[in-house]
């Protein structure tokens, strides 16, 4: 029975944490713009994978069907501890609920890592 608890702490401790990339607020505002019937919103999206360097941004609704929006590269090359600025460009009359970054595997690399990572913002 101890050896049992003994082996998860030990585990517990030894483990660090596993985090793909983030993307900051979490509960991101949209924000009227200077063209009228457009929303925008600003997002920092910060990488912590050495194996992936390709994002892929995508904004969906509450039952996560893609939604149409406007930014500058769809998709992100970042490599690893980069940080940068997304804006997103939305419709005043949006379904958006999610935005969200999922990294990329390149092909060559797969064998190497197969984890795909998905982090999302909640739209308030």
């Amino acid at each position: 029975m101890y050896s049992n608890l003994i082996k998860t702490i030990i585990l517990l401790c030894v483990s660090g944490s596993a985090m793909a990339h983030e993307l900051t607020p979490t509960y991101p505002k949209l924000e009227p713009t200077y063209v009228k019937g457009v929303l925008s919103t600003k997002l920092i999206m910060w990488i912590a994978r050495v194996d992936v360097e390709h994002y892929k941004i995508e904004v969906t609704n509450a039952v996560w069907n893609d939604v149409p929006f406007i930014t500058d590269e769809k998709i992100v090359r970042l490599g690893y501890q980069e940080r940068r600025e997304i804006e997103i460009f939305l419709p005043e009359d949006t379904t958006a609920q999610y935005i969200c970054t999922r990294s990329l595997l390149e092909k060559g690399k797969r064998s190497r890592s197969i984890i795909s990572s998905k982090v999302c913002s909640k739209i308030k």
